[in-house]
């Protein structure tokens, strides 16, 4: 692994630890990249407030961090600024404006609740509710035609329970759209390390069906993360026996 583009700060309120420290950590792993991809913020109506992503009068502070690192860095390893942010249609019209107005390098699309948020379904939760996993699927099309994104994070993250026929049809779509806009697809590692519902064997099956292009994601939410040889080693493992094409960077898509 040369590059990481999945990195998180304490901003998100799930990371822990300095930002400088991940950097070390990820020259000392041997890194070429390390992109910094912390939570977006969101503008919600009413009184809603998220509380896993950093809120927008932080969002300066994390550009300026980021920033600041880099050029202390410069000589040992290559710091990209981006976020990672879910396709939320109603409310991204008016984000868009403020975030092309920074100096972003690239967006991860990480589709962790459905719809808008406020009052959605959780996508990590399970179910067996098909007219849930459609419309994942169709907003994270959607997401992917916008042209906005540098990859899918944790595409397979969506907990479906049904009919794995059922899941891989809905799937198949994904990855097949993922192909037309050149998107690649993240092998998260989080997922892996923690024992969550992702990887999917099922949905990379899929995917190596359908020629997707595969890029490593450690999703590191503290700086050990990206010490953490062991799950690199099972993740690729996993890669080979899956038949994945493997990438090792991706081109930066600016917002």
């Amino acid at each position: 692994m040369i590059a990481n583009y999945h990195t998180h700060t304490w901003r998100c309120n799930h990371a822990e630890g300095k930002e400088k420290d991940y950097v070390r950590n990820g020259i000392k792993r041997g890194l070429e990249i390390l992109g910094f991809s912390d939570h977006s913020p969101y503008i919600f109506p009413g009184q809603y407030c998220s509380t896993f992503r950093m809120r927008i009068d932080q969002l300066d502070d994390y550009i300026h961090t980021v920033l600041e690192l880099r050029e202390e860095f410069q000589d040992k390893i290559q710091i990209p600024l981006g976020l990672e942010i879910e396709y939320y249609p109603d409310l991204l019209p008016s984000l868009l404006p403020i975030l092309r107005d920074k100096p972003i390098d690239y967006l991860l699309l990480g589709q962790h609740y459905l719809g808008n948020e406020v009052g959605e379904h959780y996508n990590g939760h399970p179910t067996a509710d098909e007219s849930l996993l459609k419309r994942y699927c169709h907003q994270s099309m959607d997401a992917m035609n916008t042209g906005l994104f540098t990859y899918f994070a944790h595409p397979d993250l969506f907990y479906y329970v049904g009919d794995s026929d059922t899941y891989k049809t809905y799937m198949r779509q994904i990855c097949r759209e993922a192909i037309s806009c050149h998107l690649p697809l993240e092998f998260n590692f989080l997922g892996l390390q923690s024992g969550r519902n992702y990887p999917n064997p099922i949905f990379w099956t899929v995917a190596a069906e359908e020629g997707c292009d595969v890029i490593l994601g450690c999703d590191a939410h503290s700086p050990d993360a990206l010490l953490n040889l062991t799950v690199e080693q099972e993740a690729l493992q996993m890669i080979e026996n899956l038949g994945l094409k493997c990438i090792d960077k991706v081109e930066l898509r600016r917002i």
